[in-house]
């Protein structure tokens, strides 16, 4: 009799601390097939088009699949953690040959002051611009605030004195580039992240990156970023600015704010971005959208700009059509067409992407 009261106390424990505790398989698979224009400028200013008929992955979404868990510790104390790796569809190849969890990688606690995690996470800025600055919630393929991309290998050793030619080629910003806006680094390695509880839909962050980068001779880059965000009823409004070294003393900083207004029959996006690169005049970006349900079918519909004395002017414009087919599964359409005219072009040159496809998450 003691024996058999012994195990169901042991059961009843063991039950008591699985239901305390979980973790959660998920994912988003996205591709489409379509059309891309894709046009590419060198340092010295040649422009060279291809247009190409595409399968592609990650059309309004990322490809990926994750883990992500927390426990119960008591005392209004959680632990959690989050590890995501991104992939092509088109491929079934690692979207990183080099990081597993390319996407995410953390662990953290989370209590009534607030969630503290380390490892790498996404910046303070990233996650108000999905949120409260694009229209298309950083649509992956088709986002007309989508950025340059920042390619920190070919900026080693580039001086301060270097002319806006050689910034161009070292940024590497506009071959192939969907989206009008300044590039920022999206996921900061080796971050400190804490997040303030929500009070009344206020909240703030701050992520700090350190770079562990340092040599005898240069010390360490490093990243932060912070936010403040309001989300109640139909208003939200975001503020963050984000400071990315990306190598010793060269930064590239932006400083956003924007929102929403839920008319109901269609929510309303207005966004500001100032971007200032290191020995380049600051860029000046704007955008503005709108995404109006319309039963199982969404209609979104944006406009960016981004405008300065170096790095000359980019526009995009962007039309999203997502139809529900359950509470997981989307058929989309969607469009993009960016156009870049810079000073050291002797003409400017397009990018254009189109495409029709299917995203499920699970």
């Amino acid at each position: 009799m003691k024996k058999s009261l012994i195990a169901l106390a042991v059961l009843a424990a063991s039950g008591a601390a699985m239901a305390q505790s979980s973790v959660t398989l998920y994912g988003i698979a996205d591709a489409f097939v379509g059309s891309k224009e894709i046009s590419s400028v060198n340092a010295a200013g040649v422009i060279t088009k291809q247009r190409q008929t595409v399968v592609d992955s990650s059309g309004l979404n990322g490809s990926r699949w994750g883990l992500k868990g927390s426990e119960d510790l008591g005392g209004g104390l959680k632990a959690l953690f989050v590890l995501e790796s991104g992939l092509n569809i088109d491929t079934g190849a690692a979207a990183s040959g080099t990081s597993l969890f390319n996407r995410q990688a953390f662990v953290g606690l989370d209590s009534s002051f607030g969630t503290v995690s380390l490892g790498r996470q996404y910046s303070a800025y990233d996650s108000v611009r999905g949120t409260f600055l694009s229209a298309q919630g950083n649509s992956t393929s088709f986002d007309a605030t989508n950025s340059a991309t920042i390619n920190t290998a070919l900026l080693t050793g580039l001086p301060n004195t270097a002319t806006p030619a050689q910034r161009l080629a070292s940024l590497n910003s506009y071959g192939g580039r969907v989206g009008a806006w300044t590039g920022y680094q999206t996921r900061i390695d080796n971050s400190i992240r804490y997040a303030t509880p929500n009070i009344s839909g206020f909240q703030a962050a701050v992520v700090y990156g350190l770079g562990e980068n340092k040599t005898p001779t240069t010390d360490a880059t490093k990243n932060a970023s912070v936010s403040l965000t309001y989300a109640n009823g139909p208003i939200g409004v975001g503020v963050t600015h984000a400071d990315d070294e990306l190598i010793q003393d060269f930064h590239v900083k932006n400083t956003a704010i924007g929102g929403y207004y839920d008319f109901g029959v269609a929510k309303a996006f207005l966004a500001y971005n100032q971007a200032k690169i290191t020995g380049l005049a600051k860029q000046k970006e704007w955008a503005v959208g709108v995404r109006a349900p319309l039963g199982a079918t969404t209609l979104v519909a944006q406009y960016a700009q981004s405008k300065g004395d170096d790095l000359g002017k980019s526009t995009s414009v962007a039309l999203e059509g997502q139809y529900s087919l359950s509470k997981r599964t989307t058929a989309y359409a969607a469009f993009n067409r960016t156009k870049v005219d810079l000073p050291i072009l002797t003409s400017d040159f397009k990018n254009s992407i189109f495409g029709l496809g299917v995203r499920h998450a699970f």
